[in-house]
C-alpha cells in the first residue's frame, strides 16, 4: 500500500523515475528483476533468498522493518497447534510469508513437517484460499487479517512475535544501480516522503481515508489496518543491523545454507544516505 499511495501523492518526480506498478508473486518478481524485466522489486523475503543462491541484488530501502503479517484461520481452528496435519496458504514458500509461518508453528511445538504449505502467489488469492475453505489458515497483511477477524475468522499469531523479517522495502539488481543509480535515489526519496507523511500524526484521517477507498472498506475497519500498519514502517528506511544478522540466521537455518553472510551482502543503502544527506 505504501507504494501506491506515495504513486497517487506524486511523491516520486515524474521526470526522473514513471512508478508502473505490477502485481506478481514472489517469485516470479524476482525471477523477473534478475533478468532485468523489472527495474526494482518490493519483495524483500524472496530476494533474500535468491541472494543466498548468488544472485546478484541488493536490498536498498526498508519500507518495514518489521511484519505486519498475521496468521488467521479458519473459525473453528482456535490455535496454532489446531493446524497439525493441516493446510497453509502462503505467498510462496521462500519468501518472508513462508518463513514466518514455519517459525510460527515451531514456536508453537508443531512441525513444520507435518503441515502443508500451500504456494499462492499473491495475497487475494491466500485471502480467498481461506474463504472458501481451500486451506485452515493462511498469513495475512492488513487490512485483509482485521477484515477476516471481523467476519469470525481466528486470529492465531502476529509475524512479528516470532521473528525480525522484512517483507516490504525496494530490492534492485546491482548492475542497474551501477548503470542507473538516478532512478533508485528518485524512488528512495519518493518512499521517504511517503513514510514522513504516514508517520505524521496530522494525516491520520487522509491515510485511513485512502485505506478504506483503495481498498473498498468501512473507515473503523480502516483505522484498526493503518494502527496495525503504522508501528511496523520504518521512518527512515533502514532496520536496525542486529535485526538483520537475526533475519539472515533464519533464511539461513530455513534454506539449509551454510555459507555465512553479513547485512552488507545483502544491503546497498549508500544510496539512501545520500538522498537522506540531501532531504
Amino acid at each position: 500500500m505504501p507504494f501506491y499511495f506515495g504513486k497517487d501523492k506524486g511523491f516520486f518526480p515524474r521526470e526522473t523515475v514513471d512508478v508502473e506498478l505490477i502485481a506478481m508473486s514472489p517469485p516470479t518478481a524476482i525471477a523477473a528483476l534478475v533478468a532485468g524485466e523489472l527495474d526494482f522489486s518490493t519483495t524483500l523475503g524472496a530476494a533474500t533468498s535468491a541472494i543466498m543462491q548468488g544472485h546478484p541484488l541488493r536490498r536498498i530501502f526498508y519500507v518495514q522493518h518489521e511484519p505486519a503479517h498475521v496468521l488467521v484461520g479458519q473459525p473453528e481452528i482456535k490455535s496454532v497447534k489446531d493446524l497439525a496435519g493441516k493446510v497453509i496458504s502462503v505467498n510462496a514458500i521462500t519468501d518472508a510469508t513462508g518463513m514466518s509461518a514455519k517459525l510460527i508453528l515451531k514456536a508453537n511445538g508443531v512441525d513444520p513437517a507435518r503441515v502443508t504449505l500451500l504456494s499462492t502467489g499473491v495475497t487475494e488469492t491466500a485471502y480467498k484460499s481461506l474463504t472458501t475453505g481451500k486451506v485452515a489458515a493462511t498469513m495475512l497483511a492488513p487490512p485483509f487479517a482485521q477484515e477476516l477477524e471481523a467476519k469470525g475468522y481466528s486470529h492465531l499469531a502476529e509475524a512479528r512475535a516470532y521473528a525480525p523479517l522484512s517483507f516490504i522495502g525496494l530490492v534492485a539488481h546491482s548492475a542497474a544501480l551501477k548503470k542507473s543509480p538516478s532512478k533508485a535515489e528518485a524512488m528512495i526519496a519518493g518512499l521517504l516522503k511517503t513514510l514522513a507523511f504516514m508517520h505524521d500524526a496530522a494525516n491520520r484521517a487522509e491515510m485511513v481515508r485512502y485505506i478504506a477507498a483503495f481498498h473498498k472498506i468501512d473507515a473503523p475497519l480502516a483505522e484498526k489496518a493503518f494502527a496495525a500498519i503504522l508501528p511496523t514502517l520504518s521512518r527512515d528506511g533502514t532496520k536496525p543491523r542486529a535485526e538483520v544478522e537475526k533475519e539472515i540466521e533464519i533464511y539461513r537455518d530455513t534454506l539449509k545454507v551454510a555459507k555465512a553472510f553479513t547485512p552488507d551482502d545483502l544491503e546497498d543503502l549508500s544510496m539512501l544516505k545520500k538522498v537522506a544527506e540531501v532531504h
